[in-house]
């Protein structure tokens, strides 16, 4: 609801004002992790006097003495190549935040925010996103609004802010303790800048009170009977017909206007599921289609390109050849990487069956993306046996270690594929039968190539290939 409560909260403040409270919000903040703000506080510095700290930090809040300092500021790359500011606020105010965050956020769960608001909140996540698309979808809300909000984080009017906060909100000195947040600043090259707008990301509060602002848009499309999904500041609207979704892209711009934001033009369009695709929350949704065999519609979901590159990119970050490890160590950096990643693409998977608990019948094609899972597999197992070749490792040593150092043996101590991993969660593989399988798939290849050498007229055993084979087999007893 964004109507202002007849019973506001109250005495918030008051509830922070324990040690207990403080030290399990500074446990969440130490769980978060992160690097620390201007003051050179660091996580593992602050944890070195944690209880002293808490004391000294609880005495200030009980005398209000205490008060927030500019944030440092700090880019991170985007997708697209440019840069995302962050705003990286010093710890002991992320302590405090993520105590007023643990007071504010189970209150807002309960009586605030809309049921298909999905970034940001406890429970709730990119596999309740994907149940509201796919249920939408398959029962005819195929008119999509796409829409992205422009720097929606640097452009969050404070004063327009406030007032949604004071809503819900009737303690004045939290008020004015996220105004002096909000007010903050930020510390660049040693300078300091003030902040007219925005709440910096990075800060524990930043994504509640986001979400506060933006639950005037949820509900604002709710009173217009507009079915949408939310996460963050990107979202989906669904409609009938072509007519139905202007209308109601029309309402989100009205409202956003009213919010002192803006609609990113380039980010912006509007879809027809029937012929169109769009990508959402790292997924590609490809349009409706026919299968040739029974005629029956269908569409496709699949990670987007961009998705999938940084899936290699991640194995490559944790598999330079400039580090000396032993086997173990290379499998404790991979492996987190290809469960995080699969558990992710995962989601897809899991909101068709959580749907199909409901009576929603999916035809939606998740697993279409099987080759390149392979290609992923076998790229870490290449940069495996580079990395793993302690003297002067290349890459033309690594492909000689094959022979090795092959798809089995990774397999056998520990390496997880992903390939394995995505299948076997859906239905059950075990590692015994994918080993069994890539086993009899590259004897398979191998009895190809030698029958399609004999085809043509030439051994496939060459002198060269003999070789190489023994040079291999040598390499493989020194290594």
């Amino acid at each position: 609801m964004n109507k202002e409560l007849k019973l506001k909260w109250h005495s918030i403040y008051g509830q922070i004002l324990f040690d207990r409270k403080l030290m399990a919000a500074w446990r969440k903040v130490e769980e978060n992790g992160g690097a620390g703000g201007i003051d050179g506080e660091t996580i593992k510095s602050f944890k070195k006097h944690e209880e002293e700290k808490i004391e000294d930090l609880l005495q200030r809040l009980r005398t209000k003495t205490y008060k927030p300092t500019a944030v440092r500021r700090q880019y991170i790359p985007k997708k697209n190549g440019k840069l995302r500011p962050l705003g990286i606020p010093n710890i002991e105010d992320r302590i405090v935040q993520q105590a007023i965050v643990n007071v504010l956020s189970p209150k807002c769960e309960e009586h605030i925010f809309h049921k298909w608001s999905c970034g940001y909140r406890p429970n709730l996540g990119i596999k309740r996103v994907m149940q509201i698309i796919l249920w939408n979808i398959e029962t005819g809300y195929n008119h999509i609004y796409d829409c992205d909000i422009k720097g929606f984080f640097d452009n969050i009017p404070h004063k327009k802010l406030m007032k949604v906060l004071t809503k819900y909100i009737a303690d004045g000195t939290v008020l004015d303790m996220i105004w002096a947040w909000l007010k903050a600043g930020y510390m660049e090259e040693g300078k300091f800048h003030p902040t007219d707008s925005g709440t910096p990301q990075g800060g524990v509060i930043s994504p509640l009170l986001a979400n506060l602002y933006l639950n005037e848009l949820d509900w604002t499309l709710e009173e217009h009977g507009v079915r949408f999904v939310r996460y963050a500041d990107d979202f989906l609207l669904f409609a009938k017909s072509k007519e139905d979704i202007e209308r109601a892209a029309e309402v989100a711009k009205t409202t956003l206007d009213e919010l002192g934001l803006e609609v990113s033009i380039e980010k912006t369009r509007f879809v027809d599921f029937d012929k169109d695709d769009f990508n959402f929350v790292g997924f590609s949704f490809k349009h409706w289609r026919e299968r040739k065999k029974d005629g029956q519609a269908y569409f496709i979901v699949r990670p987007t390109d961009a998705n999938l590159k940084d899936f290699k990119a991640k194995i490559k970050a944790k598999t330079r050849k400039t580090l000396t490890l032993n086997k173990e160590k290379w499998l404790e950096q991979v492996n987190p990487v290809i469960r995080g990643k699969i558990n992710f693409f995962l989601t897809v998977y899991q909101a068709i069956k959580e749907n199909e608990k409901y009576g929603q019948k999916s035809r939606c094609f998740h697993n279409s993306f099987g080759k390149e899972l392979e290609a992923i597999d076998a790229y870490t197992r290449q940069r495996l046996r580079v990395a793993m070749i302690h003297d002067h490792p290349t890459q033309r040593k690594g492909h000689i270690m094959k022979t090795k150092w092959n798809n089995e043996f990774f397999a056998r101590i520990g390496l997880i594929p992903s390939m394995w991993l995505y299948y076997s969660k859906q239905f059950g593989y075990t590692l015994e039968q994918y080993i069994q399988r890539i086993t009899k798939k590259a004897k398979t290849k191998l009895e190809r190539r030698i029958q399609r050498a004999k085809e043509k007229g030439r051994e496939y055993y060459t002198p060269d290939l003999i070789r190489k084979m023994r040079y291999a087999q040598r390499m493989a007893k020194y290594t």
